[in-house]
C-alpha cells in the first residue's frame, strides 16, 4: 500500500458548479478524494473577494465543518451573519434545517477548509433562497463520488 501524501498546490482545482459561473473565483480541491478517502471529503476552498463557498443550503444525511485557514468570511445561516476570521470554525449537523454558505466580503482571498459526509446512495439537499428549495436529490456511488 502506497503512502497517500500532497501537498494542496499539486491537487487539481475542481471545475466551478454552474450556479457559480458567473460569480467570483471560488477554487475547490478536494483533498480527500486526492487521498483515496470515501467516507468524507475534506476540500480546501480559496474564495476571491466577492465569492461564495455555495448557494444557502442544507443537508437532510450529510453533516459538513469548516474551518478558516485564513482570511475572513461572513457564514450566512439562518441566524444571521457572522464574520469567521482564521481559527474559527462552523458545524452543520444531518438533518438540521439551517441553510448555509460562506461568502468573502473582504478584499483579500481567503482560504477554508471544509469537511464533510460523503454518503453512499441518496441524499436530499434543501436551498432555502431559491423559488424552488427542493429538497433535491443527489446520488454517490460507493466511492463517495457524485453520479447522474
Amino acid at each position: 500500500m502506497k503512502s497517500r501524501i500532497g501537498a494542496v498546490p499539486n491537487v487539481p482545482v475542481t471545475p466551478p458548479h454552474a450556479a457559480h459561473k458567473d460569480q467570483p473565483a471560488n477554487n475547490e480541491r478536494q483533498l480527500g478524494k486526492f487521498a483515496g478517502l470515501t467516507q468524507f471529503g475534506v476540500n480546501h476552498l480559496t474564495l476571491e473577494s466577492g465569492a461564495r463557498s455555495a448557494r444557502r443550503h442544507w443537508h437532510e444525511g450529510e453533516d459538513e465543518f469548516a474551518y478558516v485557514l485564513s482570511g475572513t468570511v461572513v457564514l450566512i445561516d439562518d441566524n444571521g451573519e457572522h464574520e469567521l476570521t482564521a481559527g474559527s470554525f462552523a458545524g452543520f449537523p444531518a438533518g438540521v434545517a439551517n441553510g448555509h454558505h460562506l461568502v468573502n466580503r473582504s478584499a483579500a482571498p481567503a482560504q477554508v477548509l471544509v469537511v464533510g459526509t460523503r454518503k453512499v446512495g441518496e441524499e436530499k439537499v434543501h436551498y432555502p433562497d431559491a423559488a424552488d428549495a427542493g429538497p433535491f436529490t443527489i446520488r454517490r456511488d460507493e466511492k463517495g463520488n457524485r453520479v447522474g
